[in-house]
């Protein structure tokens, strides 16, 4: 700003200030000079009891009523002057202080009396003239918000009801209120949330006159409650209110579906403060909106009565899709409802205008999506595999893995818990078996074999960790372990990146394979399809499973294992196999516009319960049967370390797999297989590593447990 345009600003400043003041009649000024002998001068509200006694008529207050200085008895001159009540003399207020000395004790101003009578008729029906008859000490007055003398226009920024300031006016009471408001909240809480809304914001931090204000929503004189039929705030009217200000977005609603509904009748049909909370309205660019605006569809969206004949409501079926799981743990870049529904114009599926109608869909879904096509928008994102008469395909899919999972996890459990029993059994009869000496080791493992089986921890803990909090986004452990992860979009890239490891691992393993293939004596086939070395199931398994079983509940004997026993097939097999089965899912979620170009949408909802399953089920057998077997059997407790070092003892080889060990010796390989005894620290680290991994493995186990039986109960 120019010094010359300051000049002109004060100049115009002056020559309206001394207008006003010049409009004021001279008897105004006359008789108001009379009050302000004694008003005008700053010491009458200092003044002792006594000395006021003294200058007023009436009998003298008791003892008790209140004493010392009353700063409000002064009246600066030229208070009024300037404002609408320029040429208004004090008696025209205090009729009562005609007479001078007057009464000790005037009667209230009356401002509807002569002059506001709108004002007053409005002020009458109001909630705060309700609480005023109740006698209410904090009850507002007229002079509550518009000041006892200091009355200006609205439009001065010096007026206590001006845009700017109303604001303070109404906070300065109601944060002072002590009981509730009528929906329970704290009044406190209700201006500190408007303070920090986007209409507070607007107001306090912008300056913005235009911003929504108390009075702009509650109204000025005629506040009323809001189960009053009549308030601004009543139900039915809040689009009214609102649209005032948001005209266009009104006139959108209005011919929503919400918005039909509610001219139709509809008592319980969306408004504006539905969706967006009375005095905590967000930007709706903000991340607080997104992650709300879930919650609040989802208040109407959970009753059952509009679900239809849906198994469970719109609600719950997004919470348990990618996009409601993202969103659940705080992340603002997956769809919401308003994304594909539409915010203020939210229209029927059968309205052509609809984006959920024909090719609207596709265009909705290319919002995200840029390259979605009509069969990419078969996915269903309220899709329910629970509900077998609307998605029997993914009902299908979903008893299989029940149906696996309970077999699987029921028959290595009963195996192990026999197994445990039998050792107990057998250390009682025994005694504890003396520990195999390590000074003549033999070679079971190669570096690749080990370096595999790290990776495999690796991966398999990696993408344990940043996929749970997903699969379990509900749990309240699963928000804090995917914001010790950087949060869920961080989780999502680590997911991706060990995903992208594991098949480096699975090509790392299979070039080991087909070294170890064209390194093996004879006919391939028969060493590595047919001979004892294969991996692959044979009748011998079966025997030596019926075998366990009878040594299990009779004793004597166990099986004579060959190089590979049936629970380490079952392992081998069941980890090659699920980790096809979980990365070819994740690579269908992972591009699903790419597959889309050749394969159906609904695809994507079949590959989200295979993916979410099939890991449910590597990570309970690896973390239950297969720790069993490599940690917790008592004969290799804490850890069976032979997968680290690479060797066992030969005297541990002939005990365990004699038919192995009788092979070696008859074709004179044993010797060649000789190593030496492991260094003391690789066996340390074997078993720190081991206990870190039950660690993990068992706490995860059990939040999984507590998270089924949340899901469970809630079902119930």
């Amino acid at each position: 700003m120019t010094r010359w345009t300051a000049f002109v600003l004060v100049a115009v400043v002056s020559i309206v200030t001394d207008r006003a003041e010049a409009q004021v009649p001279p008897e105004v000024e006359a008789a108001n000079r009379a009050c302000l002998d004694c008003h005008g001068q700053t010491r009458i509200g200092e003044l002792s009891r006594l000395d006021r006694d003294a200058m007023v008529t009436g009998e003298p207050p008791a003892d008790a009523d209140p004493a010392a200085a009353r700063p409000g008895l002064f009246v600066a001159r030229g208070t009024l002057a300037g404002g609408p009540h320029a040429e208004v003399r004090c008696v025209d207020c205090h009729q009562d202080a005609v007479v001078l000395p007057h009464p000790r004790t005037l009667a209230a101003v009356s401002c509807g009396a002569a002059c506001h009578a709108a004002e007053q008729a409005a002020f009458a029906v109001s909630v705060h003239a309700e609480v005023l008859a109740a006698e209410d000490p904090q009850a507002p007055r007229c002079q509550s918000c518009h000041q006892p003398h200091e009355i200006l226009p609205p439009d001065d920024r010096r007026s206590s009801v001006h845009p700017l300031n109303v604001v303070r006016i109404c906070g300065d009471c109601h944060q002072q209120h002590a009981l509730p408001t009528t929906n329970g909240s704290d009044p406190k809480d209700v201006v500190v949330a408007y303070l920090d809304s986007v209409h507070g914001q607007a107001v306090s931090a912008g300056g913005l006159t235009i911003a929504a204000k108390c009075s702009d929503c509650h109204g000025h004189h005629e506040v009323r409650r809001a189960g009053d039929p009549l308030a601004m705030t009543a139900r039915t009217e809040i689009p009214r209110t609102c649209g005032a200000c948001h005209l266009g977005v009104v006139e959108a609603y209005a011919e929503s579906v919400h918005g039909r509904a509610l001219q139709a009748g509809d008592a319980d049909a969306p408004v504006c403060t539905d969706c967006h909370a009375g005095h905590r309205i967000t930007h709706a660019s903000t991340p607080e909106h997104h992650l709300d605006i879930v919650a609040e569809c989802g208040d109407c969206h959970d009753r059952p009565e509009l679900s239809g004949d849906r198994r469970a409501s719109f609600y719950r079926t997004y919470r348990s899709s990618y996009h409601g799981q993202v969103t659940e743990l705080g992340g603002t870049r997956a769809a919401r409802c308003s994304d594909c529904h539409g915010a203020h114009d939210i229209l029927p599926r059968s309205d052509p205008a609809s984006r959920m109608h024909g090719e609207g869909l596709v265009q909705t879904c290319r919002t995200c999506h840029p390259k979605a096509n009509a069969s990419f928008a078969l996915f269903d994102p309220h899709a329910d595999y629970r509900d077998g008469e609307r998605y029997p395909v993914l009902y299908a899919v979903w008893w299989y893995f029940i149906i696996v999972i309970s077999a699987a996890l029921g028959f290595f459990g009963l195996h192990s818990l026999l197994w445990f029993i039998r050792r107990l059994i057998e250390r009682a009869r025994y005694g504890v078996p003396a520990r195999p000496d390590r000074s003549r080791s033999i070679r079971r493992f190669t570096l690749l074999n080990r370096v595999n089986h790290l990776l495999v921890i690796l991966t398999f803990f990696g993408l344990v960790l940043t996929g749970l909090p997903l699969l379990f986004s509900e749990a309240p452990w699963a928000k804090s372990l995917a914001a010790a992860l950087g949060g869920v979009g961080q989780a999502g890239v680590w997911h991706r990146c060990l995903a992208v490891l594991l098949m480096v691992n699975f090509a790392i393993h299979f070039v080991g394979l087909a070294r170890s293939v064209r390194a093996a004596p004879g006919p391939w086939y028969r060493t590595w399809l047919l001979g004892p070395d294969s991996m692959l199931p044979r009748l011998k398994d079966v025997r030596d499973c019926v075998g366990m079983f009878r040594w299990f509940l009779r004793g004597g004997r166990m099986p004579a294992f060959d190089r590979w026993t049936y629970w380490e097939k079952f392992d081998y097999w069941a980890e090659i196999g699920g980790s096809l089965i979980i990365g070819g899912s994740g690579l269908l979620l992972w591009f699903p516009e790419f597959f889309a170009s050749f394969l159906p949408g609904w695809i994507f909802n079949v590959a989200m319960v295979i993916h979410g399953y099939e890991a449910l089920l590597a990570l309970g057998f690896i973390f239950t049967i297969h720790f069993f077997n490599a940690h917790l059997r008592l004969e290799k407790f804490p850890v069976d370390d032979v997968i680290f070092t690479g060797s066992l003892s030969e005297e541990e080889l002939k005990h365990e797999r004699p038919e192995h060990y009788e092979r070696l010796v008859a074709a004179g390989r044993l010797d060649g297989l000789r190593v030496p005894p492991p260094p003391r620290w690789q066996r340390k680290a074997a078993v720190v590593l081991g206990f870190a991994a039950m660690a993990i493995g068992i706490t995860l186990v059990v939040l999984i447990v507590l998270a089924g039986l949340g899901v469970l109960w809630s079902d119930l």
